[in-house]
């Protein structure tokens, strides 16, 4: 395996965590809000981030730990 395949399989997890801060950060926009035209949007985007972060996390683990434990 050649460094750039090894950077492709780690980079979903790179996305992946930087997708849960941000579904983190509409968690807390939505804890934090009194309105309701502010806390709808944000516990939207919160429930489809967190839905795309473990996708990618899944992905890039499953890749990464397929090529390294052998």
């Amino acid at each position: 395996m050649t460094v750039w395949q090894a950077y492709f399989f780690i980079l979903p997890i790179g996305l992946g965590i930087m997708t849960l801060v941000a579904s983190l950060m509409c968690l807390f926009a939505y804890l934090m809000s009194d309105d309701n035209a502010t806390r709808l949007p944000a516990f939207n985007w919160f429930k489809r981030l967190i839905i795309v972060a473990f996708i990618l996390l899944s992905i890039g683990l499953f890749m990464t730990f397929r090529n390294f434990w052998r």
